[in-house]
């Protein structure tokens, strides 16, 4: 069952262009990974995806819907969530609290039940917190629940990200870049995390440079550079395509 579909998406900044005609096809319950040089284009294409810009031209369908004139919290609460490249957290808010900002897209209490502090507004949010708790178990985060975001260390915040997202109750989770500037050892907790979460029934597209959790985790790999997608395949493909190693290494002088 397709997921996601891109349909020659172009995006362009004055006279750059940015991404030119990209199609890309996402199955529901995969693991794709989005890779290509620094500028290539692969930030622009998640914040497409999640309505933050529109495309120029083209097309995403999202579960059968078009989303590409919508706006972020309708994106949201269809469905796809996403971290960033540059951890965005509330820092001087505790772990668990990060975690219920999450959940509240799917919320039912309206202002004034928030103003008047009604008993429903009460039930609701204690039903939060226990939601965000059991998130915090399930990224392995319990134990720093009532410590603030910045105290947490730098690998636990790229988890509390993704614990965030996971609140929404996604059924398609973008990470960008989740193991810059972790260790062997950090890389190695979350890609056991994305599997784990693959199992859960959600599908994960993230953009990453380290190529060790690319080839590790990913159904198919999709390539940009320059803002077109250059290749598409299973991980072995990739690795040994031509086109894939002059984008990364350059190409021989004549």
């Amino acid at each position: 069952m397709i997921l996601l579909e891109t349909s020659s998406i172009t995006k362009k900044f004055g006279g750059l262009c940015a991404l030119s005609g990209v199609n890309m096809e996402m199955e529901q319950g995969e693991i794709v990974s989005l890779i290509g040089p620094n500028g290539a284009g692969k930030t622009t294409f998640f914040n497409l995806l999640t309505g933050v810009i529109e495309p120029d031209e083209g097309e995403i369908i999202f579960s059968g819907e078009k989303i590409s004139e919508e706006t972020p919290h309708w994106i949201i609460a269809r469905g796809i969530a996403r971290t960033f490249q540059n951890i965005r957290l509330f820092q001087n808010m505790s772990t668990v609290e990060n975690v219920m900002v999450g959940r509240h897209c799917r919320t039912r209490s309206e202002v004034l039940s928030a103003i008047f502090r009604t008993r429903d507004f009460f039930t609701e949010e204690t039903q939060i917190e226990k939601s965000a708790v059991e998130t915090l178990s399930f990224v392995g985060l319990l134990p720093y629940a009532n410590e603030l975001a910045k105290n947490l260390p730098y690998g636990e915040q790229r988890k509390l990200e993704i614990a965030r997202a996971l609140a929404t109750e996604p059924r398609l989770l973008l990470l960008d870049e989740p193991t810059a500037g972790m260790n062997p050892a950090e890389s190695e907790d979350l890609m056991e995390l994305i599997l784990k979460i693959r199992k859960e029934g959600i599908s994960v597209l993230l953009i990453e440079h380290q190529m060790r959790v690319v080839m590790g985790i990913s159904d198919k790999v999709v390539v940009l550079d320059h803002g077109v997608k250059i290749a598409e395949g299973k991980p072995k493909e990739i690795q040994n395509n031509p086109q894939v190693i002059e984008a990364y290494l350059g190409a021989p002088h004549a």
